[in-house]
């Protein structure tokens, strides 16, 4: 904070000029104005994609622990059961432990994408914050 005698920056919780001993008047800063979900939605503030991820995530989970388990119980179901029920056996345990574990961090990179975009958004509305109470101190 800057104080209004003397122009010498002070640390911003400051309640007086460490050099001229000016006293600060506590400022009333203007509460950030958050909008409701259809004016974020609308505006791509709120983001539909990450809550659509987290469902593809668990319907493919639930495929591939299905698959997995169905080749490891039952293998003659399965189309390469005649040539090798051991092989089919192996691959459904490799389903569900490598299977779903490539799909848990495929679908986290995504939402590792989205996140960012929602960790910008923090950064605007912080920023429009403390430039609204950069305002309300110069008047």
């Amino acid at each position: 904070m800057k104080c209004p005698e003397c122009l010498t920056v002070n640390e911003f919780s400051a309640r007086s000029c460490l050099t001229c001993g000016y006293k600060f008047v506590p400022q009333e800063g203007t509460p950030v104005r958050h909008t409701g979900f259809y004016a974020g939605y609308f505006a791509f503030r709120e983001l539909v994609t990450p809550h659509l991820i987290k469902v593809v995530y668990i319907v493919g989970a639930g495929l591939l622990t299905a698959v997995g388990v169905l080749s490891i119980v039952s293998p003659d179901t399965l189309s390469g059961y005649a040539e090798d029920p051991t092989r089919t056996r192996l691959g459904g345990i490799l389903l569900l432990s490598g299977g779903n574990l490539v799909w848990r961090m495929l679908c986290e990179g995504a939402i590792l994408l989205f996140s960012l975009h929602e960790i910008l958004v923090s950064i605007d509305d912080r920023t429009r914050a403390l430039v609204m109470q950069g305002e309300v101190t110069r008047k």
